[in-house]
């Protein structure tokens, strides 16, 4: 029996033109990416960086970070670039959850644990350096390793109801005013998003005819659909490697 893919996350149908289809899977994006990644990613950071300070010692009052930010300097402006950083993110995650959605496995539970799996593998390869600041002067080590790790497991984890919410119809945001008003409102509050979700929306405007044309063909043949679940399922496995190899360094 073949495989059906779980989730669109597209207007897919014979009246969907290419333009609805790439302006509707973009407002799901900023509607499903920007709230959560400003306030898991974004605050989630902040909060992190709180907690280090408070279980590290005094002398690391003033170094700079790995991120360029100032140990123990709490400002408003510090604040909000790891807001908008995590608005930045979560427009990525959004994107990257809509590209692999039809090809997870299983229920909304196990697709939700198999994103936030994925994520903390993969950015926690990228921002663990055995080498770097946030691991050699913050301790304990292990604390430090386990927020930076949680983070994005979380936001993996959330991600999947958070964008499927947006792509409801039912859902508050995607009726009426709303539904141009909020993405709106989320990009003006942070810039940094909407440079970012230019450069998404022009890759995803290149990639979406071609998901158009071939997403059905590819779901209706068992093998099609096994090769592109295998070829995803190896980004977490090498992303893990890598963080495997990481951590033994550290510890």
């Amino acid at each position: 029996m073949t495989p059906t893919p779980r989730q669109t996350l597209l207007v897919h149908g014979a009246r969907s033109s290419y333009a609805e289809e790439l302006v509707e899977l973009l407002r799901i994006l900023v509607v499903g990416g920007v709230p959560l990644g400003v306030l898991v990613a974004g605050l989630g950071s902040r909060l992190a960086m709180l907690v280090l300070r408070l279980t590290s010692p005094d002398s690391v009052r003033g170094v700079r970070s790995d991120d360029g930010f100032v140990i123990g300097q709490v400002t408003l402006g510090g604040t909000y670039q790891l807001l908008s950083l995590g608005a930045a993110v979560g427009i990525i995650g959004a994107a990257a959850y809509v590209a692999v959605a039809p090809w997870l496995i299983g229920p909304r539970w196990l697709r939700s644990v198999t994103v936030g799996a994925t994520a903390g593998a993969l950015v926690g390869s990228m921002v663990i350096h055995p080498q770097g600041i946030d691991f050699t002067v913050l301790s304990p080590v292990w604390l430090a390793v386990l927020l930076f790790v949680a983070l994005p497991v979380l936001t993996g984890l959330l991600l999947p109801l958070s964008v499927d919410a947006a792509a409801s119809p039912d859902s508050w945001a995607a009726r009426g005013r709303q539904r141009w008003v909020v993405p709106a409102a989320l990009l003006l509050l942070f810039p940094l998003a909407l440079v970012v979700g230019l450069v998404v929306a022009a890759i995803v405007a290149l990639l979406l005819p071609v998901r158009r044309a071939f997403l059905t063909r590819l779901s209706r043949s068992a093998a099609a659909t096994w090769v592109l679940r295998v070829a995803f399922a190896l980004i977490p496995v090498a992303a893990g490697l890598a963080l495997a190899g990481d951590l033994a360094e550290l510890f």
